[in-house]
C-alpha cells in the first residue's frame, strides 16, 4: 500500500494506526501498527454501521460509500464521508430515513473511542428503530470472550441445552447489564481486538432502566455487534435467555425517534498483539476503563465474620451443619458436603474461630459415616431424620461428584493440617482418609490423565467426558502431601494439574467447565479449582510457572466478576437499596446471576505474596461487595437469622431482575466467613 493511496489517517504515539484506504469493494477502514507488517484488522467503511426499521430487527448496512479527501471540508455531497479533523476521524452515512455519524479519536492511553449518532432528519417520527455499531472479524474462527456468558463457543456446553452459542447463521447479542465486563475479546493468529460499551441508563416514565446491547453474530462470517438495545438467541432476534437453559420472546431495545432526535452510543477499541490466541480475554482483565467504581462496602470485615459466624452456629446441630435452614425450603434435614453445602469448610471455620471441639466432632463424623465399599470413595449427604448417607443424583443415576468429594477431602485435610499447627492432637483416621481419597483419585483417573466428573457407588468413572471438574482433586492430593510428607503426592498433583493445563489452561480452546452440578458448561467454579492447585503448587515448590499459571487463571476468574454496577429499576428491592453489582462474581454461562462462591481471600494472597498488587485490591472489593444481602437483623432480606443470604442475586433479565432470592444453601455461609476469616492475616 502505497502512501498515496491512503486516504485518511489517525495515529497515536505508541504506534498505532487507523487508515482509511481504497478497497476493492469500496474503501475499507484498516488497524495496524506503524511496526508491524499488514494490517492487524480490516474491514469495509460501509460496513461498520448498521440500522433498521421495523421487527424483527436486522443487519442492514449504509448503500454507496463516498469519501471527502483528507484535508478538505467534510460535505456532504455523498451519501457517506470520511474526513480526518484534527485529532479525529470523521465517518457519515444515510441508513434509510436515519442520517449516521461515526467519529473515531485515540485516547491518551491508546486506546480508539468511536462515538455513534444516528439522526432522525425525515421529518417525521421513526419507530422501531435498531441501530448499531459493527466490527466484521477477518477470521470465522476467532476465539470469542463475551465475559460471563460466551467463553470460544461454549464447546463444553450440553449441546441439548440452551446456552448462549454463536453457530453458523446464529448469534448470541444481549444486554450489556448481563456482562460483568461490557466488553467482547476476538482473537485470531496472535492478534486481538477488544471492543468495550460505556453504559449509559435509560429510565422509562416509570423508572424502569434499559441498556443497549452487545454481542456477536455470525452471517456467514463473525462480526461483534454493538447495538443499541436489541438482543438475539441463537440467531433468532428478540429472544431473550430468561433461566436455566430456558428462552423467551422479548423484543426489547427498539426505539422511537422523533423528527430531529437522535441516538448516541459511545465505545472504545483497543487491539495488539497475544499469544495464544486463547488468552486474548486477559486484554480485558487489565484494561481499566470502569475503575473509578470501587463496589459497596456495606459491613465491615469483623461485622461479616461476626453476622456469618451466628448464622453458622444455629446450623450446627452437633455432628455437623444443616445444608438448609432448617425445613424453610421443604428440602429434608442433611449435611451436605463440598459443593453448595460445605460442611467441611464449615468446620474449617469454626477450627479458624478457635472452637477445635466443633470442628473436630464433624470432620470425625464425617470420617467415620461417609465411608463406602470402595477405599477412597465417600457418601456426599447426611440424612439427618433418617439416619442414612447417600451420593448425589446425575441423569437419573447414583453418582459421587469429584468437585464435591475433592473439595471435601482438601478441607479435611487443611482441618488437620491446623490442628498440627496448632499443637493440637490429629486423629490417624484423617489423614488416613485423606491419603486412601487420594489414591483413589490418582487409580480412576481417564485416559488423558486426568480426574473423572465423578463415579458411580462401586468406584468405576461416571462418564469419560473430559471436564475440568476433578481438578478439586488435585488439591486432595496436595494435603496428603503436606500431612504425610511423601514427594509422591506432590509429584502427582504435579503431573496432573500438567494434564489440565494442557486440556484447558494452555489455550483456553477448551475453558473450564462442568464444576457446577446444576449446569453442564463453562462455569467459573471449574477454574477456580485450577487457580487454586496452582497457587498452592507455587507455595510449595517456588516455581515461577505456577505463578504464571496461577495468574492466567485469576484473570479467566475475573472475567466473571463485575468491574461496573447496573442501575435497577425504581420500584425493585435493589434499586430501593441501592444495590451495587461491581465485584461481584456471576455463577456460569447457564446462570446468569450473583453469588459468594470465589476464591476471594487465596486471590488477595496470590497477589500480595507475588508482587502482584492488584489482585490483592480486586479481592479487597469482592469480600465487601459480598455483605451486600446480608440478613442483619430478622426480617431483613427476607430471613429470620442473622448472617443468612440468598444464593442467587439478579443483576439482569434473567430470573426477576433487581431482586434476590431466599435460597439459601450453607454455602452462603461457608465462603464468606472463611475468606473474611483468612484475610484477618492475608491483609
Amino acid at each position: 500500500m502505497t502512501a498515496s493511496a491512503v486516504v485518511a489517517v489517525l495515529t497515536e504515539p505508541g504506534g498505532k494506526v487507523v487508515e482509511v484506504v481504497p478497497g476493492e469493494g469500496g474503501p475499507e477502514v484498516r488497524l495496524r501498527h506503524r511496526d508491524a507488517d499488514g494490517p492487524h484488522l480490516r474491514a469495509p467503511l460501509r460496513g461498520l454501521l448498521t440500522a433498521s426499521t421495523g421487527r424483527p430487527w436486522r443487519i442492514e448496512h449504509p448503500g454507496s460509500v463516498h469519501l471527502v479527501p483528507q484535508g478538505e471540508a467534510l460535505t456532504a455531497t455523498g451519501p457517506l464521508g470520511a474526513a480526518s479533523r484534527g485529532e479525529a476521524l470523521v465517518v457519515t452515512a444515510r441508513t434509510g430515513p436515519l442520517g449516521a455519524r461515526l467519529e473515531l479519536a485515540f485516547t491518551p492511553d491508546g486506546l480508539l473511542t468511536l462515538t455513534a449518532t444516528w439522526h432522525n432528519d425525515s421529518g417525521r417520527e421513526v419507530t422501531d428503530v435498531a441501530a448499531g455499531l459493527l466490527l466484521p472479524l477477518p477470521t470465522g474462527d476467532a476465539n470469542v470472550t463475551m465475559p460471563g456468558v460466551l467463553y470460544n463457543g461454549n464447546p463444553s456446553s450440553d449441546p441439548h441445552r440452551r446456552v448462549p452459542r454463536v453457530e453458523p447463521g446464529g448469534g448470541f447479542v444481549c444486554e450489556q447489564d448481563r456482562l460483568p465486563i461490557p466488553a467482547v475479546n476476538a482473537a485470531w493468529s496472535g492478534r486481538y481486538v477488544s471492543l468495550f460499551a460505556h453504559p449509559v441508563p435509560r429510565r422509562d416514565g416509570e423508572g424502569k432502566v434499559t441498556y443497549d446491547s452487545l454481542g456477536v453474530v455470525r452471517s456467514p462470517g463473525l462480526t461483534v455487534a454493538a447495538m443499541t438495545g436489541v438482543i438475539m438467541f441463537d440467531g433468532r432476534p428478540d429472544v431473550c435467555y430468561v433461566s436455566k437453559a430456558e428462552v423467551a420472546d422479548d423484543p426489547i431495545g427498539y426505539r422511537t425517534l422523533a423528527p430531529d432526535e437522535t441516538i448516541t452510543t459511545r465505545h472504545t477499541l483497543d487491539w495488539g498483539p497475544v499469544e495464544p490466541r486463547g488468552h486474548g480475554f486477559r486484554k480485558l482483565v487489565h484494561t481499566r476503563l470502569h475503575q473509578e467504581d470501587e463496589g459497596a462496602r456495606p459491613l465491615g470485615r469483623e461485622d461479616i465474620v461476626r453476622l456469618k459466624a451466628g448464622a453458622m452456629d444455629a446450623r450446627w446441630t452437633g455432628h455437623g451443619y444443616l445444608a438448609y435452614e432448617g425445613t424453610r425450603h421443604g428440602r429434608p434435614r442433611s449435611y451436605l458436603y463440598g459443593w453448595t453445602g460445605q460442611c467441611l469448610k464449615l468446620a474449617l471455620c469454626d477450627a479458624l474461630l478457635g472452637r477445635p471441639e466443633r470442628a473436630r466432632r464433624a470432620a470425625d463424623f464425617y470420617v467415620e459415616g461417609s465411608r463406602t465399599r470402595t477405599p477412597g470413595l465417600r457418601h456426599g449427604r447426611y440424612l439427618l431424620d433418617d439416619g442414612r448417607w447417600e451420593t448425589f443424583r446425575k441423569d437419573g443415576a447414583d453418582f459421587v461428584s469429584s468437585r464435591a468429594h475433592g473439595e471435601t477431602v482438601a478441607d479435611l485435610a487443611a482441618i488437620a493440617l491446623h490442628f498440627r499447627e496448632a499443637g493440637m492432637p490429629v486423629p490417624p483416621a484423617w489423614e488416613e482418609a485423606v491419603e486412601k481419597a487420594a489414591a483413589f483419585f490418582w487409580r480412576t483417573r481417564l485416559q488423558e490423565g486426568i480426574v473423572p466428573i465423578g463415579w458411580t457407588p462401586d468406584g468405576r468413572p461416571f462418564s469419560a467426558m473430559v471436564s475440568a471438574a476433578g481438578i478439586a482433586c488435585v488439591q486432595a492430593m496436595l494435603g496428603a502431601y503436606r500431612l504425610g510428607g511423601e514427594q509422591v503426592w506432590l509429584r502427582r498433583a504435579e503431573e496432573v494439574l500438567g494434564r489440565y493445563h494442557r486440556l484447558h489452561a494452555a489455550t483456553f480452546e477448551r475453558p473450564f467447565a462442568h464444576a457446577t452440578l446444576d449446569a453442564s458448561g463453562e462455569d467459573k467454579e471449574a477454574g477456580m479449582y485450577y487457580f487454586l492447585a496452582a497457587f498452592e503448587l507455587y507455595r510449595l515448590t517456588g516455581r515461577d510457572l505456577y505463578a504464571r499459571w496461577a495468574e492466567a487463571a485469576a484473570d479467566w476468574l475475573l472475567t466473571f466478576v463485575y468491574v461496573w454496577s447496573p442501575e435497577f429499576d425504581a420500584g425493585s428491592t435493589f434499586g430501593r437499596r441501592g444495590f451495587k453489582a461491581c465485584g461481584w462474581p456471576s455463577v456460569s454461562v447457564q446462570n446468569h446471576h450473583l453469588d459468594v462462591f470465589f476464591p476471594t481471600s487465596e486471590l488477595m494472597e496470590f497477589g500480595l505474596m507475588t508482587g502482584r498488587p492488584r489482585y490483592a485490591a480486586r479481592a479487597e472489593t469482592i469480600l465487601y461487595a459480598m455483605g451486600q444481602g446480608v440478613c442483619r437483623e430478622p426480617g431483613d432480606w427476607g430471613f429470620e437469622t442473622p448472617g443468612e443470604q440468598g444464593e442467587g442475586f439478579f443483576q439482569t433479565n434473567w430470573q426477576r431482575k433487581g431482586e434476590a432470592n431466599t435460597w439459601n444453601p450453607s454455602w452462603v455461609i461457608a465462603l464468606p466467613l472463611y475468606h473474611a476469616l483468612r484475610m484477618r492475616k492475608v491483609a
